[in-house]
């Protein structure tokens, strides 16, 4: 069984962003409640915030575990929330490569009947072994 999580550097690089957006809109908002502060505090401490709680709470909702066997479970532990299918309910798949200055940006799509799951290689562990497993064991399903 395969076991994809989000990458460690990934989840450490969102973080000190939100990190970093809470503690300048800290700062702002405490200028605005001061009364240091012009139009340009208000405005500071309403994107700052509001970008790092919206990261936030994308990032709690969007944080899944994925078991790939021949069941394929994906756990949602912040929502509380869990999906399973098996591998012969898989409707489709396919690999989206797009070029990069950098690094191809790769990405698989698992279609099933009732949810599609979406793996890139940037933000998951082990995105090489579920494309193997993939081309091994549902090779008739994959669309091109």
């Amino acid at each position: 069984m395969i076991v994809s999580k989000p990458k460690p550097t990934a989840l450490i690089a969102l973080g000190i962003f939100i990190i970093i957006c809470f503690g300048t809109g800290g700062y702002a908002l405490n200028n605005v409640l001061t009364n240091t502060a012009g139009w340009f505090g208000y405005s500071v401490a309403l994107i700052t915030l509001g970008l790092g709680l919206i990261l936030l709470f994308r990032q709690l909702i969007s944080y899944k575990i994925v078991h790939i066997g021949d069941v394929i479970k994906v756990t949602y532990p912040f929502r509380f929330h869990k999906k399973e299918a098996k591998l012969k309910e898989l409707a489709s798949w396919g690999q989206t490569i797009i070029k990069t200055k950098n690094d191809p940006f790769k990405q698989l799509t698992l279609t099933f009947a009732n949810f599609t799951l979406k793996m890139s290689v940037q933000e998951s562990t082990n995105y090489d072994n579920v494309y193997k497993f993939l081309r091994k064991r549902a090779i008739k399903k994959e669309k091109k």
